[in-house]
C-alpha cells in the first residue's frame, strides 16, 4: 500500500517529544512526512526542518490556512504542539474534515472533553486517534493476552504506576516549559501521565462503573505544581484500580509498571525490564517470560532479535505502524486494528482524571459512570 501522507503540527527541536516521533515515523517506514510546521518562530521552524532533514517550505501561521493550503499533500495531520492548544486544534482540523492523531492530552477540562465529544459525534466519519505509544511494547501486550485468556483467572486487582523525578530536580535542569504552569481543572501531570496509564488499564480490563478516590499534592518542588498523584478505583465489575504517577521522586527516571492480580496467579510488566513478563501461579512460583518465547503475531514487528532489548522508539515505532494499518482499514471500512483506540477512549479516560480531582478536592469518594 501506498505509505501515508503525514503533516506535522508543533514538535520541533526544542521540544521534549518531537525527535522520538519522527525518528519512529521514520523506522516504522510506512509514512512519507510532507507539509509540515514545527513552530510558530520562523528560526526555528526552518533549524527544525533543517535538524530533521526536511526540506522548509514557507507557510501560513494559521492552522486552518496551513491545511486549506496543503490538504493534497496531506493524508493526516500529527499534532505534537503544547497541551493546552489540543483542544482549539483538534477542533479546527475535525471541522475541516482532515484526519489526524494529536499527543495526549486530548484535551484539559471536563468542558473542553465534552465540546470534543459533540464534535466527534457530528463529524463521526473523521479519522481521529491520539498517541499511546506505551503499549507498543510486546511483553506489555502479551501482559494483556494472557489476561483475557485466563491465565490468572478472574482478575481482582490491578496497580499501575508512572512515578519519575522531573520536577523534583528543577534546580538542576530548570524549570518545565511554560504550558506545563498552567493551573488546569486537571492538574497537568494527570494530563501528563494519567493519560498513559488510564489507556493501559483500558486495553487490559475495558471500562466499568464504580467509585473513587484520590489523594493529588505538591511533594517536592518549589513552583507550587502538583508533582504526586494516587488514585483508588473500586469498580462494579469487582476489579480494584489503583494508579500513582508522580514527578516528585527522586531516584526514578520512568518507573511505569503493571501488575495484575487474579484468583490464580498474577501478572507484572515494568518498563525499565521491557523484554520480560513475570506470571506467578497460585503457589507463588514464578516464570519468566522473555520475548523471544511470546506468540509470533506480537513479536512480527521485531528489528532485531530477542536479547536485544526492545527500545522505546522501537515500541513507539510499532505503534505508528499499527497506526497505519488502522488508518488503511478505517478507509476501507474494516474492522479496526485492535491496538490502537479511538480518541473517545482518551476523552473518557480524561472524565476518569477529572472525577479523580473532585475526589481529592472534597475528600470523598465519588461515582464515576
Amino acid at each position: 500500500m501506498a505509505k501515508i501522507k503525514l503533516g506535522i503540527i508543533g514538535g520541533g527541536i526544542d521540544s521534549a517529544v518531537g525527535k522520538a516521533h519522527v525518528s519512529a515515523i521514520r523506522l516504522s517506514n510506512e509514512f512519507d512526512i510532507t507539509a509540515c510546521k514545527f513552530s510558530k518562530d520562523l528560526g526555528l521552524d526552518k533549524k527544525s526542518h533543517n535538524s530533521y532533514q526536511i526540506p522548509w517550505r514557507s507557510k501560513p501561521k494559521d492552522l486552518k490556512a496551513f491545511i486549506n493550503e496543503f490538504k493534497s499533500e496531506l493524508d493526516m495531520v500529527l499534532l505534537l504542539t503544547p497541551s493546552t492548544q489540543h483542544f482549539d486544534e483538534s477542533s479546527i482540523l475535525i471541522k475541516s474534515g482532515m484526519p489526524f492523531v494529536t499527543e495526549k492530552p486530548v484535551a484539559c477540562s471536563l468542558d473542553e472533553v465534552k465540546k470534543i465529544t459533540k464534535m466527534i459525534n457530528k463529524y463521526p466519519n473523521i479519522y481521529s486517534r491520539f498517541i499511546h505509544n506505551y503499549s507498543g511494547f510486546p511483553l506489555y501486550r502479551e501482559l494483556v493476552r494472557r489476561a483475557k485468556k485466563g491465565f490468572i483467572g478472574n482478575i481482582r486487582d490491578v496497580r499501575v504506576q508512572m512515578p519519575s523525578d522531573g520536577y523534583a530536580r528543577i534546580s538542576v535542569l530548570g524549570p518545565p516549559q511554560n504550558w506545563r504552569h498552567t493551573k488546569s481543572p486537571i492538574p497537568m501531570l494527570s494530563l501528563d501521565l494519567g493519560t498513559h496509564l488510564c489507556h493501559l488499564v483500558s486495553l487490559l480490563i475495558g471500562k466499568s462503573p464504580g467509585i473513587l478516590n484520590s489523594r493529588q499534592r505538591v511533594l517536592n518542588n518549589k513552583l507550587d505544581l502538583i508533582d504526586d498523584i494516587q488514585i483508588w478505583n473500586e469498580r462494579e465489575d469487582g476489579i480494584s484500580v489503583s494508579y500513582w504517577m508522580s514527578k516528585g521522586h527522586l531516584g526514578i527516571k520512568n518507573g511505569l509498571s503493571i501488575e495484575v492480580y487474579g484468583d490464580n496467579g498474577s501478572l507484572k510488566w515494568e518498563l525499565l525490564d521491557p523484554d520480560h513478563l513475570v506470571q506467578s501461579d497460585i503457589n507463588s512460583n514464578q516464570l519468566k517470560i522473555n520475548r523471544g518465547s511470546i506468540l509470533r503475531k506480537l513479536n512480527q514487528l521485531d528489528r532485531f532479535k530477542p536479547g536485544h532489548p526492545t527500545g522505546f522508539i522501537e515500541a513507539f515505532a510499532n505503534f505508528y505502524q499499527d497506526l497505519s494499518d488502522d488508518f488503511h482499514r478505517f478507509r476501507k471500512g474494516q474492522t479496526p486494528n485492535i491496538w490502537i483506540s479511538p480518541i473517545t477512549e482518551a476523552l473518557e479516560g480524561l472524565e476518569f482524571l477529572h472525577a479523580a480531582t473532585k475526589s481529592h478536592q472534597s475528600r470523598k469518594w465519588v461515582k464515576y459512570e
